[in-house]
């Protein structure tokens, strides 16, 4: 395999990494607008402390699928792009 088709088929990776990552990156951002929603109802005020306590656990939960996506999908970076 010469140069130019290895540069080809790297580039091509990156192409496929850029195409998950952004995919990744549309589902990070919906679960965020689903935690300043969340955000919102609370600041509301009129809410019980039970149902305080369900909108917490909801952002915490969230919070914790978006760290998740944002990790596994860097570490695909770092192994199949960056090596």
């Amino acid at each position: 395999m010469d140069e130019r088709e290895e540069l080809k088929i790297q580039w091509e990776q990156e192409l496929q990494w850029v195409k998950y990552r952004q995919n990744m990156l549309d589902i990070m951002d919906e679960k965020l607008l689903q935690m300043k929603e969340i955000a919102e109802k609370s600041k509301l005020g009129n809410l019980t402390l039970g149902e305080l306590e369900v909108l917490n656990a909801k952002l915490n939960n969230l919070g914790a699928q978006v760290k998740a996506l944002d990790d596994e999908s860097r570490k695909i970076e770092n192994r199949n792009i960056l090596e």
